[in-house]
C-alpha cells in the first residue's frame, strides 16, 4: 500500500486528510505535528472514518520525520501562527515560515525520503522556493498547492454566472497564490467557445469580467472574515493532486512550480498549468499570452523573485537565483 505523509494536522491538514478518504486514496498515513497527542486523536477519529467505509482499508497513525523515509508522498501543511496581538509586517512573518519550512525540509531530507513533496504552507509559492533550495531536491518532486484554488474559484464565479457546471470551463488563473494572481480570459473556453462569444451575445459584460479577477482575490478574505481559515477547498484540491500522481493521471493542472528558462525570472516557484503524474509535474510549452498580460505576469513574478531573495540571503539559505 502507498504510504502519504502529513506535516501538519490542523484545520488544512486535517481536511485533506478527510478529502482523501472520502476520494478513496487508499494508504498508510504518517501524521507528524509538533503537538503529538493532538496528531494522534486526529489518527484515531480517521480510524474510525475509514473503519466505517464499506471498503477503505486506509490506515493513520501519528508518527516522526523517521516514518517518512519509505512515503511516495508528503503534504506540507504547517505554519507558524503570529502571536496574538502583536503585528508583524509580511516580511517577518515570512521569515518565521521560511524558518519553520527550512527546518522540515532539513528533517525529511534527512530522513532519506526520495518522494514527491507538496507545500500548502503559505505563502506556498515562496515557501515552496525555500524548500526546493534548501533541500536541493529534483524541482519536478517539489510542487506547491500554486493556484489550483483560485482557478476553481474562477471556475465557480464563471459556471455561475453563465449556468453550466464548471467542469465544462477550461481555463486557468496563473501566477502567484494570492494577490499577484492572474486570469488569462484569452485563453479560457466554454465548450468549443471562447469568452468572446459569451460578450457577444450580452451574457457577460466588460465590467463583470473586469471584476472576476478581483473577486477571486478577495473570495479568501471573504471566507476567512465569517470563519476565520480557509480548509475545505484547500484540502480537496490537495486531495485531488495526491490522487493525480498516484494514479499518474497526466492531467493539467495550475500549480506552483519551477519556472523554466522560457520564463522571465525562471528559478522560483510560480503558478503555471503543468502536467501531473507519477514522477511529478511537466511544463507545457510555454504560454503566449497576451501583451497586456504577459506584462502583468512578468511584473508579479519579478516581485516574488526579489522577495524570494531577500528572504534566503536573510536566513543565509545558500541558493542559485540571481
Amino acid at each position: 500500500m502507498n504510504k502519504i505523509g502529513i506535516i501538519g494536522v490542523g484545520a488544512v491538514g486535517s481536511s485533506f486528510l478527510y478529502a482523501a478518504l472520502n476520494k478513496q486514496i487508499e494508504a498508510d498515513y504518517v501524521l507528524v505535528d509538533a503537538f503529538f497527542d493532538y496528531a494522534s486523536a486526529q489518527a484515531k477519529d480517521l480510524n474510525d472514518a475509514a473503519c466505517s467505509m464499506a471498503n477503505n482499508g486506509s490506515k493513520f497513525i501519528a508518527g516522526s520525520y523517521s516514518d517518512l523515509s519509505d512515503a511516495q508522498i508528503i503534504v506540507i501543511t504547517a505554519s507558524v501562527k503570529p502571536k496574538e496581538g502583536i503585528l508583524k509586517d509580511r516580511l517577518e512573518l515570512l521569515k518565521d515560515n521560511a524558518k519553520l519550512i527550512r527546518e522540515i525540509g532539513l528533517k525529511i531530507k534527512e530522513s532519506g525520503f526520495k518522494g514527491i513533496t507538496i507545500i500548502a504552507s503559505n505563502p506556498v509559492d515562496i515557501m515552496a522556493s525555500v524548500y526546493e533550495q534548501v533541500t536541493q531536491f529534483d524541482p519536478a518532486f517539489v510542487i506547491s498547492s500554486g493556484t489550483i484554488l483560485e482557478t476553481a474559484r474562477m471556475k465557480k464565479f464563471l459556471s455561475e454566472k453563465i449556468n453550466v457546471k464548471a467542469a465544462s470551463i477550461t481555463g486557468f488563473v496563473i501566477g502567484e497564490h494570492g494577490a499577484r494572481c492572474l486570469i488569462p480570459f484569452s485563453k479560457m473556453r466554454i465548450g468549443l467557445g471562447s469568452l468572446k462569444d459569451w460578450l457577444a451575445n450580452g451574457t457577460i459584460s466588460h465590467e463583470w469580467l473586469d471584476n472576476l479577477n478581483q473577486k477571486v482575490k478577495d473570495e479568501a478574505f471573504e471566507i476567512i472574515s465569517g470563519k476565520g481559515i480557509t480548509n475545505f477547498g484547500v484540502g480537496e484540491n490537495l486531495a485531488e493532486i495526491v490522487q493525480a500522481i498516484l494514479t499518474d493521471r497526466q492531467i493539467v493542472y495550475s500549480l506552483g512550480v519551477k519556472l523554466p528558462q522560457e520564463y522571465k525570472n525562471a528559478g522560483i516557484y510560480f503558478g503555471l498549468p503543468v502536467i501531473l503524474g507519477k514522477n511529478g509535474y511537466r511544463h507545457l510549452p510555454k504560454i503566449r499570452l497576451e501583451e497586456d498580460e504577459q506584462k502583468i505576469f512578468d511584473e508579479y513574478s519579478s516581485e516574488i523573485k526579489q522577495t524570494i531573495i531577500d528572504l534566503l540571503n536573510n536566513l543565509e539559505i545558500k541558493h542559485n537565483l540571481k
